[in-house]
């Protein structure tokens, strides 16, 4: 793919084709590299709007001084709270001056074809409002494309709302590039009270809306770092300071699909809890406060679920008492793990299928 070479001459009179909104948080190594990432992209009418959410001096002197270099790149600080990721991304999405967005994380890999694919892509679909790109990962500073349960952005799915009702995750908003006027003309902002599980939040939105989207055929662009670090935000997701946000962001999707489509996806929603749920005990023990809230909340649109998880729950909590909490664990949620593994196993199959059926089109992976 050719490198767009107009920026060197005549970047500062046109706006922007694509906005890239990238909330930060210190992490400055990390941080380093997804820039230097983007700078290295085919693309080069973009700007990045680096919304900072109170990082250290050093992370601050980092963004300064690619800014000072490169006048793409717009930092931001945010000024009101609450202080959060969904925040600085509602403040990089009002600022946004591109007629595409798309919303990156700041520790992770941006293939170098990857802004020029997705500009080229959607623009020649005026018709639709999105479209989603297959994501590989970012392991050990190596961007890998081969396929794992771990990757998103492929058409899984027969539907893709049961998927998001369910967590298991059809995309994730980086696999996403949108039309900025179309967020805005259907109000689509992130929720602020989340702390986690905010993309299955905003992408149930944008379904919700009637937005118009498709899966492109395309090569993988976008690298998922995989982090091993207890202090990260993915490895803080199931602490306690999140339970009020996981209550949340599980009324929520109650709430939202019971409203559109009464019990259809019932089954679907509780297998979502029992994901959020098995995440929770994996890392450490719930509360009985918090067990008590979550089976409550399932039972106020879902009585039998809601006894379902009561009986795992009150399971777990008796075979604690004569085996470690991990074997607890896996014997009282047996049938979801079952399911779950079979369920990972046809989508690694389906992710190969399609990744091979891209290649022999004559898209390399």
């Amino acid at each position: 793919m050719e490198r767009d070479s107009k920026h060197a001459t005549c970047s500062e009179c046109r706006a922007p084709r694509v906005s890239i909104v990238m909330p930060i948080f210190n992490n400055v190594d990390c941080l380093k590299a997804t820039i230097d990432s983007i700078l290295a992209g085919t693309l080069g009418n973009w700007e990045l709007l680096a919304v900072d959410d109170g990082s250290d001096e050093e992370t601050l002197e980092l963004l300064e001084t690619y800014a000072q270099k490169d006048n793409r790149i717009r930092v931001i600080r945010r000024e009101r709270l609450p202080k959060g990721a969904p925040t600085c991304r509602n403040i990089g999405l009002a600022m946004a001056q591109g007629e595409y967005i798309v919303f990156f994380d700041s520790d992770d890999y941006v293939a170098p074809h990857c802004l020029l694919q997705r500009v080229s892509t959607i623009a020649a679909r005026p018709e639709l409002d999105f479209m989603v790109f297959p994501s590989g990962l970012f392991v050990d500073n190596s961007f890998s494309e081969q396929g794992q349960t771990s990757l998103y952005g492929y058409p899984l799915f027969s539907d893709d709302l049961a998927g998001f009702a369910s967590r298991e995750l059809p995309f994730i908003v980086w696999n996403n590039i949108y039309r900025t006027l179309s967020l805005r003309q259907h109000s689509i902002t992130w929720d602020e009270e989340l702390r986690s599980l905010q993309d299955a939040d905003f992408n149930l939105s944008t379904l919700l809306s009637g937005m118009k989207y498709e899966y492109a055929s395309a090569r993988p662009d976008y690298g998922y770092r995989i982090l091993y670090d207890t202090s990260s935000v993915s490895a803080q997701i199931m602490t306690e300071k999140h339970y009020s946000s996981h209550l949340h962001a599980l009324r929520t999707f109650y709430e939202r699909y019971s409203e559109r489509f009464g019990h259809t996806y019932d089954r679907h929603l509780f297998r979502g809890v029992l994901s959020v749920y098995n995440t929770i005990i994996t890392r450490q023990q719930t509360s009985r406060e918090f067990n008590k809230e979550l089976a409550s909340l399932v039972g106020r649109y879902d009585k039998f679920s809601a006894f379902r998880l009561r009986c795992t729950m009150l399971t777990h909590q008796l075979l604690c008492r004569f085996m470690p909490s991990n074997s607890a664990r896996k014997l009282s949620m047996l049938f979801y793990l079952v399911g779950r593994n079979k369920r990972n196993k046809q989508r690694l199959a389906k992710i190969h299928s399609i990744a091979a059926s891209t290649a022999s089109d004559g898209e390399a992976i």
